[in-house]
């Protein structure tokens, strides 16, 4: 066999990996924008689900600008953010998935799993 040959079989044989940004399980991706029903569809439930709201506040300004202060109307709300952990083993490396409103904002790949 020619080494022109080995080297294409070589890089034949190495599997395709995904960027960080998304997560391959089997033949679906999970990426940005990704729902969290549509991540459980595609790779099962995660071994780790971490809950932590994120609270907005905004003030805006009401009436005519000029010698008495405006009056300022406050306002707070609350974002829902779940960051599900997967575990595939000690072959591939664990991923990190944060959701906010229920979407993917963020995939991180951390140590080996075990």
């Amino acid at each position: 066999m020619k080494s022109s040959n080995i080297i294409l079989v070589l890089i034949a044989s190495f599997p395709l990996s995904a960027p960080a940004d998304q997560l391959q399980c089997g033949e679906k991706l999970i990426t940005n924008g990704t729902t969290q029903a549509e991540a459980v569809a595609r790779c099962g439930p995660p071994a780790q689900i971490e809950r932590q709201p994120i609270y907005n506040e905004s003030a805006t300004a009401l009436g005519p600008l000029g010698i008495l202060p405006p009056a300022i109307q406050r306002s707070a709300n609350s974002i829902p953010v779940e960051v599900w952990t997967y575990n595939f083993g000690p072959d591939r490396l664990m991923q990190r998935i944060r959701f906010e409103n229920g979407v993917v904002v963020r995939i991180e790949s951390l140590g080996y799993g075990f």
